[in-house]
């Protein structure tokens, strides 16, 4: 009984570590949205978004993010394109 319960111990800790490994290793670099606009409209579009990021993180519903679960949100920068 005691080898047993030794044996589904040790599977146990073996497949979190197993788990924890794949995690650590499919870890995605942040996705980042550009936002295209023309070379006039560039420090507009920078202060918009300045504007948008001091506001509090908010849910589809509209209530307040508590937790700090924005780190996975992609990041977004304007960029001038020429016409």
């Amino acid at each position: 009984m005691t080898r047993l319960i030794a044996l589904a111990a040790a599977a146990t800790c073996i497949s979190v570590a197993a788990f924890a490994a794949t995690e650590a290793l499919m870890a995605e670099e942040p996705c980042v949205i550009e936002i295209e606009v023309a070379p006039q409209d560039l420090a507009r579009c920078r202060e918009t978004l300045r504007q948008v990021g001091q506001r509090p993180a908010v849910t589809d519903s509209g209530s307040p993010i508590l937790l700090d679960r924005t780190s996975g949100l992609p990041g977004v920068i304007c960029v001038a394109v020429g016409a």
